[in-house]
């Protein structure tokens, strides 16, 4: 059966890199979130934090509408972003309705650990601007939008990974059980 993985989980966790590192192991290819939503982001623009939402909106909706074509091919595919729930459950759906296996992955880390990695990616690696209007920068608010994110109901089969370092990432137990699903 094809395969789908889905990286979800906190903010500055190492989705992104992490789903780099899968999709060369299992030559899959990779849709992220950030890069569609960059993408729209110079094309169309945004002056507000509400038109950035909405390029988020449509980033999803685009990933969903690549998946549902990519899947009469049997490919196997990697989706990563902070999926919401209703997020979650559209992709769940389309996975039923094409035959693909889904396993979540769910980056979870120490919240303080990940503030401090979210200010140095804003300061130190020239984020792209569709990422900057958020007020993440204030610690009260990355804490709720952390908690916020950690309510969220994960659908499925769910593969929990703690991610406060990076060490996840090659770590053979990981994916060891990663490789299981992928083969199964």
């Amino acid at each position: 059966m094809k395969k789908l993985l889905l990286i979800t989980g906190d903010i500055a966790a190492g989705k992104s890199t992490f789903s780099k590192i899968l999709s060369a192991r299992y030559s899959a290819a990779v849709f992220q979130k950030d890069t569609v939503k960059e993408i729209l982001g110079e094309w169309i623009g945004f002056q507000n934090r509400k038109e950035n939402k909405a390029l988020s909106n449509a980033a999803i909706d685009v990933m969903c509408h690549i998946f549902s074509r990519i899947s009469p091919t049997k490919a196997d595919l990697i989706l990563e972003a902070n999926f919401h729930e209703k997020e979650l459950q559209k992709l769940h759906q389309i996975a039923k309705e094409r035959q693909y296996d889904v396993l979540t992955l769910v980056l979870r880390g120490d919240a303080n650990v990940l503030y401090e990695r979210y200010m140095h990616r804003i300061h130190a690696e020239n984020r792209h601007p569709v990422h900057l209007s958020t007020t993440l920068d204030v610690r009260e608010n990355f804490m709720k939008i952390a908690e916020f994110i950690r309510k969220e109901t994960i659908l499925g089969e769910t593969l929990t990974v703690e991610a406060t370092d990076f060490a996840y990432q090659s770590d053979p137990v990981i994916l060891h059980r990663i490789d299981d699903f992928m083969k199964k």
